[in-house]
């Protein structure tokens, strides 16, 4: 039994599942998705050459995807023209372990690129080979397996998610405790991936060897497993479903990823019920026209950003109900392969993904009702709208009418007065033509005074003239007053009819 202290891993392997979507779009992107996969190529071959170059022994030519694409939703990228055999790129390190019978390398790395649905799926495998008594791995020899971190796609614009699988053999005896050998999987993740330990989730008897899962399913993309093998049956048994693992752990991270981005929508459609929905609906005390106007106006601008969320969030829901369909269909069938119920990863369909779908639930029902608030807002404040405008509308139509009442006034009296100022220059006019009358009587001479009438007598035709001009003058300012008179008093008989009399 080797030192705790110094620990010794035997047949180390590491493998790294990476997922990116290939086409398609995010729930809350307009963006179409639509990557080929000589695209794809390019981003492995820039980890391998960039990272393992000096350690592998390279061709003078990588492997070319396949462009002959199949009909179908699943394939391999890879194109060996070798009909039958799975489709990935082995290659094997420069130097070899210190067996003198039969060296073999001392690293080996398999490439195994697919198309899964929409999705590319990268499995990178960097093994030692098992050589009983020659495939030892010092813990300080661990990061060799993972140089400068490499083995990663979460920088890709269109990362998903991604599983590390790391298995090794431990010269001791199984412990009844799986989660005794946390220090273990902590030493072999620090190594691999930096000082940096992600957090302990679970362990489990996993095929007759011990396993310890590393990770926050509920916010973070990365997952990490630790399986030691105690005898060659835990890793036989594994070669039964390796080759499946890529399309389960797919599915795992499709509902992880899901339900994560589920957290931003809620948390948008919370923050708009109780910033934008439930404050604008408040209708506080003396609120005018223009206040209402832009109240309402707020409230309409809120409808599409509440209903883009809402559907959003449902699209989660649905989304997910389909991908743990998958998943349990995918486990299903690879229990039924080694005849094990594979615990650790039915406890995520049976456990997790039924929480996810609960809260994404509790989400939705908690949300929906701020529809109706909106809506009843957006009633209420029009109705206000409406009410305010008719009675504006009323008043307006009120200061016209009585302007235009004003208007009538005013042209009658002065047709009035043009009436009763003809009819007095009329009468007028006619005592003009009496005074014209009297003309001949200027003809007559003047009697001068007598002894007997020493008064000077008026010359008959200044009398005529002065009678004309006071009975002329009189009767026509009589007629201009009695005529102005009758008309107000006509106009006022008329005013007082109710309109829509006969």
């Amino acid at each position: 039994m080797s030192n705790e202290s110094d620990p010794i891993y035997y047949a180390l392997n590491v493998s790294l599942f990476a997922f990116t979507l290939q086409s398609g779009s995010y729930l809350d992107s307009q963006e179409l998705i639509n990557e080929s996969p000589t695209t794809f190529q390019h981003k492995y071959e820039k980890i391998l050459k960039d990272n393992f170059s000096y350690k592998l022994n390279f061709p003078d030519s990588f492997p070319q995807v396949r462009q002959d694409l199949p009909n179908s939703d699943n394939y391999e990228l890879l194109n060996n023209r070798t009909k039958g055999t799975r489709q990935f790129w082995l290659l094997s390190s420069k130097d070899t372990n210190q067996n003198p019978i039969q060296p073999k390398p001392l690293y080996r790395l398999l490439v195994y690129p697919q198309k899964l649905s929409d999705t590319f799926a990268l499995l990178i495998n960097i093994f030692r080979p098992q050589a009983e008594g020659f495939d030892g791995v010092q813990l300080t020899e661990v990061g060799e397996f993972n140089p400068n971190q490499c083995l990663t796609l979460k920088n890709d614009p269109h990362f998903i998610g991604e599983t590390y699988l790391i298995t090794a053999y431990l010269s001791q005896s199984q412990p009844t405790n799986p989660e005794s050998l946390k220090t273990h999987g902590e030493n072999l993740l620090k190594q691999l991936f930096g000082d940096v330990c992600p957090d302990f989730y679970q362990a489990d008897i996993f095929l007759d060897g011990c396993i310890l899962e590393f990770s926050r399913p509920k916010k973070s993309q990365i997952r990490y497993f630790v399986l030691f093998y105690f005898t060659d049956a835990t890793s036989e048994q594994l070669k039964e479903i390796y080759w499946d693992l890529p399309e389960l752990f797919l599915y795992y991270h499709k509902i992880t990823n899901v339900f994560q981005k589920s957290r931003i929508y809620s948390d948008e459609l919370d923050k708009l019920i109780r910033e934008e929905i439930e404050s604008k609906s408040k209708l506080l005390g003396d609120l005018d026209l223009a206040t209402l106007k832009i109240q309402l106006k707020e409230l309409l601008k809120t409808v599409p950003k509440y209903t883009s969320q809402l559907r959003n969030l449902e699209d989660c829901f649905n989304t997910l109900n389909i991908h743990a369909r998958n998943y349990q269909l995918k486990l299903k069938r690879l229990q039924g392969q080694v005849k094990d119920e594979l615990d650790i990863f039915g406890r995520f369909a049976e456990r997790e993904s039924e929480t996810f779908k609960l809260q994404i639930q509790a989400d939705l029902n908690y949300s929906k009702p701020g529809s109706q608030l909106l809506d009843q807002a957006i009633a209420s404040i029009r109705g206000l709208v409406e009410i305010d405008q008719a009675e504006s509308d009323r008043q307006l139509q009120q200061t016209l009418q009585d302007s235009e009442k004003e208007d009538k006034k005013r042209d009658r009296d002065l047709e009035n007065t043009i009436q009763a100022v003809g009819t007095g220059i009329g009468v007028g006019v006619g005592f003009a033509g009496i005074l014209a009358a009297g003309y001949p009587l200027i003809e007559k001479p003047w009697v001068l005074p007598s002894p007997q009438h020493p008064v000077l007598p008026p010359h008959p035709f200044i009398v005529a003239v002065v009678v004309s001009c006071l009975c002329g003058g009189g009767l026509g300012w009589l007629a201009w007053f009695f005529t102005k008179r009758h008309l107000k008093a006509k106009s006022s008989s008329v005013e007082a009819i109710p309109p829509g009399s006969d």
